[in-house]
């Protein structure tokens, strides 16, 4: 499962780290993150940086020796990005780019809202899909695997995600739903 997004705002110093280091700490606070699964899986970290020999260097700043040894309790495999054939890319962003959400009328939004949960029993997630006229669809999704909270939370986006995608909305906002 490709991780694409990290959540966290670069404050202060550490706008200022070099390209490595953001990415560096990018995995860091993903593995911090999604702890329980970086420990159960094996996890391939996509660079066209060398990630892993910067982290292994002896001379490198305290901070990224630091992330090193809190990364090697994982089983990370470091590997380099291919090249992308340009084709592609032009198809990817062709599709990825369109009405910036602010100019999107709003008879083509849909509203996703998600909420994920782990017991001892297991993880579910409740989804409710709402169309731009106003209808509400609500789903009860039981995961087969154990997860954290936040695991559960982060399948039941994509879950909705991909219900989204089968009624054809093009136009999405989603949050999570607040207790």
């Amino acid at each position: 499962m490709p991780i694409y997004y990290v959540s966290k705002v670069l404050n202060g110093a550490e706008g200022r780290y070099t390209p490595i280091e953001k990415i560096a700490l990018a995995l860091v606070i993903t593995a911090r993150r999604l702890h329980p699964y970086f420990l159960t899986h094996l996890v391939g970290v996509k660079t066209n940086m060398l990630l892993k020999q910067t982290l292994g260097k002896p001379e490198t700043s305290g901070r990224l020796i630091k992330w090193a040894v809190e990364l090697s309790e994982y089983d990370i495999s470091y590997l380099l990005r291919t090249t992308i054939k340009a084709q592609a890319l032009v198809d990817f962003i062709s599709e990825m780019t369109g009405t910036p959400s602010g100019n999107v009328p709003k008879d083509e939004k849909w509203l996703l809202h998600v909420d994920g949960s782990s017991t001892i029993q297991g993880s579910g997630a409740g989804i409710v899909i709402t169309s731009p006229q106003g209808e509400d669809l609500e789903f009860a999704v039981k995961f087969d695997f154990k997860a954290s909270n936040n695991e559960a939370e982060y399948n039941a986006l994509v879950a909705g995600m991909k219900m989204t995608h089968e009624v054809r909305a093009r136009h999405l906002l989603a949050s999570r739903i607040l207790n």
